[in-house]
């Protein structure tokens, strides 16, 4: 990957509610995002920027989607894609996991509303009738794209998804606190195990040649001294057998007896993890891991660690109130995040430096964080999910 003097190319308007997920498709050609509704749009990319194409604003052009994919009916948390860039795999609040061509043909038209926000601002102080005409007005008709493959194995909410980099297995996490492991060829579960059962999923990742899988627990305090302890771990994905508890070996003063829900604990791994590791990866050559610290916290930061001896190498950016995503480059010298204070960081793993920052910030963690990020194939362009409505994307 190669940074110079990074440019905002679109600002793709889809603020009917919160976008959580991104993805790039047929190396940057397509741009695919999802949002808290289930809903999924489809953009080509491939026309150059204009001020003239679609609704403009200060910042970037927008752009008009040219497909939605249906059959979700839960939030959307995670878009992953295949390396070939030809099938997106989605995961959703409602236990499924689906699998899109972006090539299919339309089964339909549906409507996506584009400008939510503003007809909200248009609906203030106006009659019940006049508010709901306004507010429930047809949006874009747009052409819809049915899922061709649902996997409905999980029994409680999706919360982490990730590929393998040879494009064999998917991981996923569900707020049960169990991970599955499948094998993209035959559809057919490889391995399935539970973790701590006071906890849920909150990132998953696969190794490239998809033997290894890493997986984060967390879940929110009950009271001042009743804090479940959260976990960080390595499995074998053949047959989900844990290989490395991280937390041990970041902590190693620690006993066993005091690693369940003790407040002293709590205070010990909550330096390390903060409200949970949101996001993780693992870098191509297989060598690095790459994990988040997400939630409400002063600064989100992203551990990268070695993965044979599972020590943390070093401790790289920072996002104030919290981080959301992070990912590798293709080369494994450079990891970005986005986080909480609007931004996207791009550091170097050598040494940690920070050498471009894309976005801005606006004020933190309730002025609209980046949720998610994407890198296109030819590592030229950089995506990300905007809770305020907006999928940015900038070519590096």
């Amino acid at each position: 990957m190669k940074v110079g003097k990074p440019k905002q190319l679109w600002q793709l308007a889809f603020d009917h509610d919160w976008p959580t997920s991104v993805a790039f498709l047929k190396n940057g050609r397509f741009l695919a995002a999802g949002n808290r509704r289930g809903e999924i749009l489809l953009w080509d990319l491939s026309q150059p920027p204009s001020k003239s194409t679609g609704k403009t604003t200060k910042d970037a052009p927008n752009l008009k989607p040219a497909r939605k994919f249906v059959g979700h009916d839960n939030a959307i948390t995670h878009l992953v894609n295949t390396p070939d860039g030809k099938t997106l795999i989605s995961s959703s609040l409602d236990r499924t996991i689906r699998f899109w061509n972006p090539d299919a043909s339309p089964t339909g038209t549906g409507d996506v509303v584009l400008d939510f926000k503003s007809r909200v601002r248009k609906s203030r102080r106006k009659s019940e009738k006049i508010k709901e005409k306004i507010l429930f007005a047809p949006g874009l008709s747009i052409q819809t794209v049915k899922a061709t493959k649902v996997l409905g194995h999980h029994r409680d909410w999706i919360k982490a998804l990730d590929i393998s980099s040879n494009g064999k297995r998917i991981i996923s996490g569900d707020d049960s606190c169990v991970t599955i492991v499948y094998d993209l060829a035959t559809n057919k579960v490889v391995s399935r195990w539970t973790g701590y059962n006071r906890v849920w999923v909150s990132s998953v990742a696969l190794s490239p040649d998809a033997k290894t899988a890493f997986t984060a627990e967390f879940a929110g305090s009950r009271s001042s001294f009743d804090r479940p302890a959260a976990q960080a771990r390595v499995w074998n994905a053949d047959d989900g057998k844990m290989k490395l508890d991280l937390l041990k070996t970041w902590t190693p003063k620690v006993t066993d007896k005091d690693r369940i829900d003790s407040y002293g604990y709590a205070r010990t791994w909550g330096k390390l993890m903060k409200r949970g590791l949101i996001a993780a990866q693992y870098s191509a050559d297989g060598s690095r891991l790459a994990v988040a610290q997400g939630g409400e916290t002063s600064k989100g930061q992203v551990h990268l660690i070695d993965t044979k001896s599972g020590k943390i190498l070093r401790t790289v950016s920072g996002h104030r109130s919290g981080a959301c995503d992070v990912k590798f480059s293709a080369d494994g010298k450079l990891v970005l995040s986005s986080g909480r204070d609007t931004t996207v960081r791009i550091c170097k793993v050598s040494d940690g430096k920070e050498i471009a920052a894309l976005g801005r910030g606006r004020g933190g963690q309730f002025k609209d964080w980046l949720s998610a990020i994407a890198i296109s194939a030819d590592q030229k362009h950089v995506a990300a999910a905007d809770i305020a409505g907006m999928i940015h994307v900038w070519q590096l």
